[in-house]
């Protein structure tokens, strides 16, 4: 039975699913075991987002791809920026998937159609964008970029609403990453060893968390308390309210590259390819129930939010239509051909194996039992 799937984007180009499952229907034990690789671009992974339909990755080569994971095929390629797309976010409603590049814009695509409906060509005065987190509640997002400024985005209206220029807090280094709480009372920005926590509401920071080593991976366990990983391979909790460090865990000698709250559970994810599934307990320290080891470098990681009641089922044999892929700008014929929901497996174990890019509906599946 299978617990929840995260996806991860990887240095070898690779998008790769991996599934938390019981190790039978009589055992409570976890297990990790990879469910899918594609090989779609044709250069390192910067980013992956998933609706409760879709997944879109993005990558230095300038695309983004995107998948059906119902149908658990590839079904679109979008080619609008002329630089790395940084990052993609879908937005709370799926509504719309926004990204961002370093040719300095932000685009906003519709979700289904991939329409291009807002494009904010000189988001950051031209400047790369580095990143862009929406707000849990769907109606503003912040924006990162070269320039060194923060920016606030009305999404209700569609347009900026004020900058604040962070050049003051370091010289040399930049932000290239936010998180935001659950509720979005808090959000986070890493800034080399420090991690500064801002409150929306007071519209200063509430706290700011200094660590020996570089911080990498971020995620807010709950409202008050976050979670990040260190250079040097370390698990971090801190109390945002008594401003207190809560738990440390050594889980590596690497570092933390990615970090995910998947309900009651806490996903990391090494740089060198080292996968745990952590249990959390409270403030308590988290204990280890899973891990897998996939022989590539990770970039970055999202959870997999298909309702499990809209999930097709790898054993059915029942034959759907599905449109063939479409690019942007290019016109195709409208026509539709018919795939099975099965899908064909290989022999991967746990190790990745390179193939020519391609845009067949199909995916690469391992399916380790």
């Amino acid at each position: 039975m299978d617990v929840f799937e995260i996806i991860l984007g990887t240095y070898e180009s690779f998008v790769i699913g991996v599934k938390c499952r019981f190790k039978s229907q009589q055992s409570k034990d976890l297990e990790l075991v990879q469910s899918f690789n594609d090989h779609v671009h044709q250069a390192s992974i910067r980013s992956v987002s998933c609706s409760s339909k879709y997944m879109a990755s993005s990558s230095t080569d300038e695309t983004i791809e995107i998948y059906n994971m119902i149908r658990r095929c590839h079904v679109h390629t979008i080619l609008q920026h002329s630089g790395t797309v940084t990052s993609l976010t879908f937005t709370p409603d799926d509504s719309h998937l926004i990204s961002t590049s370093e040719d300095g814009s932000i685009a906003m695509f519709e979700t289904g159609t991939w329409k291009l409906k807002k494009l904010w060509d000189k988001a950051h005065k031209g400047s790369a964008v580095s990143f862009l987190a929406v707000h849990p509640s769907g109606k503003l997002a912040l924006s990162v970029g070269k320039d060194k400024t923060l920016r606030t985005w009305n999404l209700v209206k569609g347009r900026p609403a004020y900058t604040t220029n962070q050049s003051s807090m370091s010289a040399y280094y930049f932000f290239d990453n936010i998180i935001w709480s659950p509720a979005g009372q808090y959000y986070g920005l890493p800034l080399n060893t420090k991690l500064m926590i801002f409150n929306v509401e007071t519209a200063g920071i509430a706290c700011t968390i200094e660590d020996n080593h570089k911080i990498h991976g971020i995620t807010f366990i709950t409202e008050n308390l976050v979670c990040y990983g260190s250079e040097n391979g370390s698990l971090h909790c801190y109390d945002i309210i008594n401003k207190k460090s809560v738990w440390e865990v050594k889980i590596g000698d690497t570092r933390v590259k990615c970090l995910i709250k998947v309900d009651n559970r806490l996903v990391s994810a090494l740089s060198d390819g080292h996968i745990s599934v952590w249990e959390l307990d409270g403030s308590k320290k988290p204990t280890e129930s899973c891990s897998l080891f996939l022989d590539c470098r990770i970039t970055c990681i999202c959870n997999n939010s298909l309702r499990k009641s809209k999930m097709v089922k790898d054993e059915s044999d029942e034959e759907v239509e599905v449109k063939d892929d479409t690019i942007i700008g290019i016109s195709i014929p409208n026509k539709t051909q018919n795939i099975k929901n099965k899908l064909p497996i290989n022999e991967v174990q746990n190790t990745i194996i390179k193939k020519k890019k391609s845009l067949s509906n199909n995916w690469e599946v391992s399916d380790n039992v």
